[in-house]
């Protein structure tokens, strides 16, 4: 009988310890995305790409509506416009990296408009030429203040460009830089130079610095992140199986620590979503797991963003038009408007 109370103590105690052990273990890998209702609508953005005859000549996934267009027709720009109003898209983002790529799209996209949907610049750093040897100050520095500069003073207050409360919105990348440029950016003092300038001219810039990459925890960028507004990944492919299968699940996650991180930090952390992922620019040599498209995908994909954006209720759509990464929204041959309307239902009231 001693024996038998004995053994059955061990056992109570084995399942107490266990019980007290399973508090601390992480919650399921994988779990449903609930839906998230929302009150007021979303900011929703989305990277636009530049299209040209030498990249249709490369291989991409599904089929534009509009064929290989030229993103400087007008009559395609105009399109392209009417569509963003249909999906609720508030703002593309185009990559600046200089006038002789940046400035073209940017008057396409001003052309005969007359819709609602507006610019945020997404000002690439790479145009500078900056090196370790050569870091982004002095001359440089004073380089990206001018251009700031003209660019403020040709869209900043400009009606078609995109502010949140009553600041004009602009993008800074890239905050993770390559491993042999650790050196050559220094944005504790970049950003502060340039908000002065703007000060200056009257503006009160939103700064967003994007990562170019996802996956990473917050505090690798810490230092770069907090002298931002707000920061976005911008890009949630993986070479992960695990991530690719249980996506949804494993990204809410991973943002529930960027926007515990941000928060804390005062920045506000901006989710980057997609429909899906089909990589046809390094093909068959990419190591990135495809991600099928679907309703139900995009639609979880949505909610994760809701779940976990900062105050300013921003979400950025990458992308609007990437045909060769295949998370493209903007209407194709084999999914027609879907990616609209699920925009549309996601983010803004009825």
């Amino acid at each position: 009988m001693k024996k038998l109370i004995y053994i059955l103590s061990v056992l109570l105690l084995v399942i107490v310890a266990c019980k007290k052990q399973n508090e601390y273990l992480p919650p399921a890998f994988n779990y449903p995305i609930p839906a998230v209702p929302i009150t007021e609508n979303v900011n929703v953005g989305a990277y636009y790409y530049n299209y040209a005859a030498a990249d249709w000549a490369k291989k991409y996934t599904n089929t534009p509506v509009q064929g290989e267009y030229s993103s400087l027709t007008p009559a395609i720009m105009a399109q392209e416009r009417q569509w963003a109003d249909a999906a609720g898209v508030d703002f593309f983002v185009f990559n600046w990296n200089g006038t002789t790529t940046g400035d073209p799209i940017l008057n396409s996209f001003i052309q005969g408009r007359s819709n609602n949907v507006k610019m945020v610049i997404n000002y690439n750093i790479a145009h500078l030429g900056v090196t370790n040897a050569s870091p982004l100050t002095a001359a440089k520095l004073t380089t990206l203040i001018n251009e700031f500069t003209s660019l403020a003073n040709t869209h900043f207050n400009k009606d078609y460009y995109y502010k949140i409360n009553g600041q004009p919105v602009v993008l800074i990348t890239p905050l993770n830089l390559s491993a042999s440029l650790t050196t050559s950016v220094n944005y504790t003092t970049v950003i502060p130079a340039l908000r002065q300038a703007m000060t200056a001219l009257g503006i009160n810039v939103y700064i967003i610095g994007e990562i170019t990459t996802g996956w990473l925890p917050p505090v690798r960028y810490a230092t770069a992140t907090k002298v931002m507004d707000g920061v976005v990944a911008s890009d949630w492919s993986t070479d992960n199986y695990d991530r690719s299968v249980f996506m949804p699940a494993f990204t809410d996650t991973n943002w529930k620590n960027w926007t515990d991180s941000t928060t804390t930090w005062k920045v506000n952390f901006v989710p980057a979503i997609f429909p899906g992922f089909n990589d046809k620019t390094t093909t068959p040599l990419s190591k990135l797991y495809n991600q099928n498209r679907s309703s139900t995908f995009y639609t979880d994909m949505c909610n994760v963003a809701k779940r976990n954006m900062g105050n300013k209720r921003i979400v950025l759509i990458n992308s609007w038009n990437n045909f060769q990464a295949g998370t493209t929204i903007e209407p194709a041959k084999e999914y027609g408007t879907t990616y609209l309307d699920i925009t549309k239902a996601q983010f803004k009231i009825k």
